[in-house]
Parts: C-alpha cells; sequence; structure tokens
C-alpha cells in the first residue's frame, strides 16, 4: 500500500512509501481508507515541537474515514462496507478522561492514517453519518472537540456562543450551536470570513483589526451581557479578551493554543469579577463520537471543508494549514 511517513521533523520529513498490505488480527478490522483530515497538532507534530514525544519514523495524521473491506474473528456490529472513522484516542471509550489515554493517540505515538490501508481494533471505530462522503474525515478530532465543549457546558436554546477564527474546531462549533438553537457570535481578522459566517447565521460578528479590544464590542453589541461560553482555539492571542467577553458566570472552552499556549491575565477580571468556568477539551470519548455522529446525521449536517489536496501533494496541505487562511477543514484524498 501507499503511505506517507514522517522521517524527521521538518518539512522535508515527509516521503512518499510503500508498506505492506495489512491483514486483520482478531478483534480488528480491515479499512481501505477513502479521506484524511489535518488539524493543528499534525502541524506541530511536522515541527517536532508536539507535547508528546513523537517517534520516528511515523505514519502521521490521526482523522480519516474509511471503508471496512476485512473483518477479523471476534468482531461483533461490523461488517464489510461499513464506513467508519477511527478514534483518536482507541483506548477511551466511555466516562472521564484519564492521562493513560495520551499513551496511545493515532498520528502521535502510534502509525496515524495517512495511508490507503488499515488494520484497527473494532473498539476504536465509530460507523460515520450516512449522508456524508469523504467530509467525514474532519469528524474525529475537530468535530467531536467542538461537539464536547457545547455539550460539556450545556448550550441550549437562547445562549450565546462565541466562536473565535473560523478554522475546522471554530465552524463545527458554529454548526453545532445553531443546531442546538443558541445564538452565535463570531470574531476574525478577516472581513471576508466574517462574511461567510454571517451566511451561515452568525448574528455578531467583529473584526478583531477594527476592534482590537474586541471583547468589549462583542459585550457591547450584545447589550452589555456577553457570550454564555466562548470556544477559544487561540490561545495566547485572544485570552486576554476573554473577561470583556463573557457573561458572569459564563464557560471559556479551552481547545486550542494555535498563537501559544503561554498566557499572562489578571485572574481577577476571569474568576473573581466574572465567577468563569474555564474548562479544557481533549477531542472526547468513542462514545461521545457516536452521539456527535447520530445527531449530526439527525440533522443532516455538513462539515465545512477549505479545500483538499491529492495524497501526493500533502506537504502543500500542511503549508495550507500553517497559512491560517483556512476557511474550515483541509483534507488529504487518499
Amino acid at each position: 500500500m501507499k503511505a506517507i511517513e514522517l522521517a524527521c521533523f521538518g518539512w522535508r520529513g515527509l516521503q512518499a512509501v510503500e508498506r505492506p498490505d495489512p491483514s486483520p488480527a482478531s478483534g480488528e478490522v480491515l479499512l481501505r481508507l477513502q479521506a484524511a483530515s489535518l488539524n493543528y497538532r499534525d502541524l506541530e507534530i511536522l515541527e517536532g515541537r508536539y507535547g508528546v514525544p513523537v517517534p520516528l519514523p511515523i505514519v502521521p495524521l490521526s482523522d480519516a474515514v474509511g471503508e471496512v473491506i476485512g473483518v477479523g474473528s471476534q468482531v461483533e456490529g461490523l461488517r464489510v462496507g461499513d464506513r467508519v472513522c477511527p478514534a483518536f484516542f482507541p483506548d477511551w471509550v466511555d466516562g472521564p478522561f484519564h492521562e493513560r489515554f495520551f499513551s496511545r493517540q493515532l498520528g502521535g505515538n502510534t502509525d496515524g492514517v495517512l495511508r490507503q490501508l488499515m488494520a484497527i481494533p473494532a473498539s476504536a471505530v465509530v460507523k460515520v453519518p450516512a449522508h456524508l462522503g469523504g467530509e467525514a474525515a474532519t469528524l474525529p478530532v475537530a468535530g467531536l472537540t467542538a461537539w464536547s465543549a457545547l455539550t460539556d457546558a450545556g448550550v441550549g436554546p437562547g445562549q450565546r456562543v462565541l466562536v473565535i477564527g473560523t478554522g475546522g474546531v471554530s465552524l463545527f462549533a458554529l454548526q453545532l450551536a445553531l443546531l442546538f438553537g443558541a445564538e452565535v457570535l463570531a470574531v476574525s481578522s478577516d472581513e471576508a470570513a466574517l462574511a461567510r459566517v454571517r451566511a451561515f447565521g452568525a448574528v455578531v460578528t467583529v473584526n478583531r483589526n477594527e476592534h482590537p479590544e474586541w471583547g468589549v464590542r462583542v459585550r457591547d453589541l450584545t447589550g452589555g451581557n456577553g457570550a454564555d461560553v466562548v470556544v477559544d482555539v487561540a490561545g495566547a492571542a485572544t485570552f486576554a479578551q476573554l473577561p470583556a467577553a463573557l457573561r458572569t458566570g459564563g464557560t471559556v472552552a479551552m481547545v486550542g493554543y494555535a498563537s501559544g499556549a503561554a498566557v499572562h491575565f489578571d485572574m481577577r477580571s476571569l474568576f473573581i469579577a466574572r465567577r468563569a468556568r474555564l474548562h479544557g477539551h481533549t477531542v472526547g470519548s468513542r462514545r461521545q463520537f457516536e452521539a456527535m455522529c447520530h445527531f449530526i446525521e439527525q440533522h443532516r449536517m455538513v462539515p465545512v471543508v477549505d479545500r483538499c489536496f491529492e495524497l501526493d501533494a500533502v506537504a502543500a496541505a500542511y503549508e495550507r494549514l500553517g497559512s491560517g487562511r483556512a476557511f474550515g477543514k483541509i483534507m488529504v484524498e487518499l
């Protein structure tokens, strides 16, 4: 089978290779992978700055959709022809997160999905919504992270959800929050992107280039109330504005740190004055993944894809991710 390996850290480390075709062992299924999608962590791994040790060489990327083409013994509930996504944390089935789940994560410390065939435990895949094609590859991290952030915060009708930027997680949060009956607010430095999120249904948008103190602008545009939930994917560049943008008693769902992980702020403004809840998120369990897929299928929601690249142009996909200009998810056809 064809695969991409990261042989060394850096842009020259991506190499096309041939690997033996795998076979499913007992309890496993064999997938013919159809499409993959990139996340910010993949850029960190490529550049050698990921927070978890990465053994080399490794097949990168964690998110994909594929078709079951083989079923090992002792497998129930799956059959040839089913379309599934591998779970990011194969060992996290249900319940609260535990640090031991970090010991096995696709594309990080075990081979990922940038290959044509993959044998994987049947317990570590989830059937995808029937109406989705290759877009289902965007679900395992970006979709599930947004789902976990919103459901853990109890988002529902009448609440306000603020999303920052227009990458994959932010647009998933926008789409899901709207389906939950919430109002969506959006902040971006790209006016064209803000026009697109307004077309999706965002009721308040703020250009942070025009309003550097955008947290205050969000509060003003919500009648002095602010957002009930802020989904923060950026970290360092945005965190200082969150107290002004958040309602008293609101929740900051911290799901990423694309602009840096180290922040400095006056804790009184967030935790004392705002009585805020800061909730960190690390994707989600397989049970949460199944619940999200059922919801997406019920509402026939379609993820937003920025661009799709061929396998031999995977370096260009990474470059697109690193540019920060993507509107939605970046995919690779396998």
